[in-house]
């Protein structure tokens, strides 16, 4: 066993996706990020060597992100519940281990209802589908369709103080874990070509005048594989409240709250978060 970091590329319907891998273990863990700012790096690089000593481990930057392809197509949850469905057959056609953040976990309570039979486990963290409607929900949906959404990136990125201002406000609640290292990470992946673009593809198509075009929220009771809801108790983006009722709906599901942290728990407490997942998998499965 190694907790050593491979990149691995490969293709799926077509579209260039680079893994990030480690670990031979008999079960796989497959760890989806969120969208904004993100990539398999940036949300799970301290959490795949504490993972990679007992299970495979399967980071795929989603399309759209880090070094796999931008598609000139629509970023939509079903496209990305495709690919993410064509990552797992690629690692072997064995259920799956699967948590995602944010985006990644509304992809993962997607996949739930739609290839159960691909995911041993689900694990959604701080996920997007954990409600009916967005804060200031119609004021969102007007944002996302204006120009101010369109240039945020190419504004905010000149600033430093606003993007650390802002990795403070919304995804850590520990403030001494926004490094200078972080922020200078965060402003590279901003300056990417075509970055922001699949966030405001996949918000115009999945975020409608009064609601959601994927009501994941209402069918949370469908889900049939054991879940383990992961939550910052402090996460402004999907309040906590969303999960502990997502929890009562959701049949086989534990919730394990991470006081403190805000949407990023897993980064900003990678030891925590590992030890919660393994505690679960070894009491659900007496590994």
């Amino acid at each position: 066993m190694t907790n050593q970091i491979e990149k691995k590329h490969i293709r799926v319907n077509g579209v260039g996706i680079t893994c990030y891998c480690a670990g031979d273990g008999n079960d796989t863990i497959v760890l989806l990020h969120g969208a904004g700012v993100d990539s398999a790096m940036l949300s799970w690089a301290e959490v795949i060597p504490l993972l990679s000593s007992r299970y495979q481990v399967v980071a795929p930057d989603l399309p759209g992100y880090g070094a796999s392809d931008l598609i000139d197509g629509e970023y939509s949850l079903s496209f990305y519940t495709e690919t993410a469905k064509g990552i797992i057959e690629a690692f072997g056609e064995r259920p799956v281990i699967l948590a995602g953040l944010s985006l990644g976990g509304g992809i993962g309570l997607n996949m739930a209802l739609t290839y159960p039979e691909l995911i041993k486990v689900l694990v959604p963290v701080d996920a997007w589908g954990l409600f009916d409607k967005l804060p200031w929900h119609r004021l969102t949906y007007w944002y996302i369709r204006s120009k101010l959404n369109d240039n945020i990136y190419a504004w905010t990125n000149k600033f430093p103080s606003i993007i650390r201002f802002s990795l403070k406000y919304s995804l850590f609640g520990d403030k001494s874990k926004v490094s200078d290292a972080l922020v200078a990470e965060v402003i590279k992946a901003m300056l990417e070509p075509g970055a922001g673009q699949p966030f405001i593809s996949f918000q115009r198509s999945e975020i409608t005048p009064t609601g959601f075009t994927t009501d994941l929220f209402g069918r949370l009771e469908e889900i049939n594989v054991p879940t383990l809801l992961i939550h910052g108790t402090l996460d402004k983006a999907v309040p906590v409240k969303g999960a502990i009722l997502a929890g009562k709906r959701i049949p086989d599901c534990e919730i394990y709250l991470m006081k403190g942290c805000k949407h990023w728990p897993q980064k900003e407490h990678p030891e925590e978060f590992a030890n919660a997942l393994q505690g679960y998998l070894d009491r659900k499965f007496l590994y």
